[in-house]
């Protein structure tokens, strides 16, 4: 079966290299900005066996969207470069969809991280933000991941030589 035009292939990933990830960072800052006046302005991002560590909600939301963002940007340029080149076997496939995957984890513990400081007293700020924010980055790393294996181009097999050199 000969294998599709790669015109096609990028015309079919385009919306998924540029076009969901600009609007899911998109998403995120218009629902913080929107959320923004019932989210205190220091909220758990960090905890270990010392205790909670605190910082700026707009910092780390922020922060997250950057991470999601390069991640976007790095993966797109290296989906682009692999299947240009030719290169689009299995490890080159699971490697663009990992970092396609990161940018939408990145963006998952935003998205969790607000939806559980919304409405939360300012003083005694809870850690538990930082725990839903990583089932979030779990959540949508999952999601993510599992569309871009489908709906990417499929791997060509790469088969291992077994013949040595020096025989």
């Amino acid at each position: 079966m000969p294998e599709p035009a790669r015109t096609e292939t990028n015309t079919r990933a385009l919306p998924l290299l540029m076009i969901a990830p600009a609007c899911s960072i998109l998403l995120v800052a218009v629902i913080y900005l929107w959320l923004s006046p019932l989210i205190p302005s220091r909220i758990a991002i960090h905890v270990d066996p010392d205790g909670v560590g605190y910082g700026s909600s707009l910092l780390m939301i922020a922060g997250a969207c950057v991470i999601a963002a390069a991640a976007f940007v790095i993966g797109a340029a290296t989906t682009r470069e692999f299947s240009k080149a030719g290169h689009w076997f299995q490890i080159q496939k699971s490697i663009a969809v990992g970092i396609m995957a990161l940018g939408y984890g990145a963006i998952g513990v935003a998205l969790a991280t607000i939806i559980t400081t919304v409405g939360v007293d300012p003083e005694p700020v809870p850690g538990n933000s930082v725990g839903i924010g990583l089932f979030g980055f779990l959540l949508l790393f999952t999601t993510a991941a599992c569309v871009y294996a489908a709906v990417f181009p499929r791997a060509k097999f790469e088969s291992l030589d077994t013949t040595y050199p020096y025989n």
